[in-house]
């Protein structure tokens, strides 16, 4: 498993993490990024596809890493719902289509609202939308960065449709708060089921 490839698109030069993003032309990066979706994992419907050799591979940073206000790191997209779509997220229907089995949410936000919170994008546009199936995972201890969350306690992430914590220094008090909170019915039962399937799948 491997987190790549980057589908920033880069529209802000002074953002430091340029390197990692194809280009600042949207169409350009879907092009790319589903090249090396395909060469990473096989082509679907062939019998290459997650075959020997290959490995998953995740999209990422979902959605507009590349045009956060300023070139600020981990801040807010500056963008439109239309540049949203039309260019910061270009990349990621096609990466879906070619079969990319991960996708992985950013940092940053986009309305003030930080990513690893939205269900409006995390389930409604990823799964939804784009009937994506595997795994929407997040990144380093991102979760504690949401209003009233801890890197330890927070329901909101998985309620918005977050797959997999990547917690690896908090995943104990992490685990312990999520039963507590699927006990409690913070968490409803039937979107851990969602999210353990898709982990079973993917394995």
């Amino acid at each position: 498993w491997t987190f790549a490839p980057t589908l920033a698109v880069v529209t802000d030069v002074r953002w430091g993490r340029t390197y990692e993003a194809f280009s600042a032309d949207p169409a350009l990066v879907a092009k790319l990024g589903v090249a090396l979706v395909r060469g990473l994992q096989g082509t679907v419907n062939t019998p290459d596809f997650l075959g020997p050799g290959k490995v998953l591979a995740t999209a990422k940073h979902f959605v507009g890493d590349g045009g956060v206000r300023d070139g600020r790191d981990q801040g807010d997209t500056d963008a439109s719902e239309q540049q949203l779509r039309d260019i910061h997220a270009a990349g990621y229907g096609p990466a879906i289509e070619a079969g990319v089995q991960g996708v992985m949410a950013s940092f940053s936000s986009w309305g003030g609202r930080k990513l690893h919170g939205r269900a409006d994008l995390l389930t409604g546009l990823i799964k939804t939308h784009w009937n994506f199936d595997s795994i929407v995972i997040g990144d380093w201890n991102a979760h504690s960065q949401l209003p009233g969350a801890t890197a330890e306690n927070c329901p909101d992430a998985i309620n918005a449709g977050l797959d997999v914590y990547m917690a690896p220094d908090s995943w104990r008090g992490l685990l312990a708060s999520t039963i507590a909170a699927v006990r409690d019915g913070v968490v409803p039962m039937a979107r851990l089921d969602d999210a353990v399937r898709r982990m079973l799948r993917l394995k």
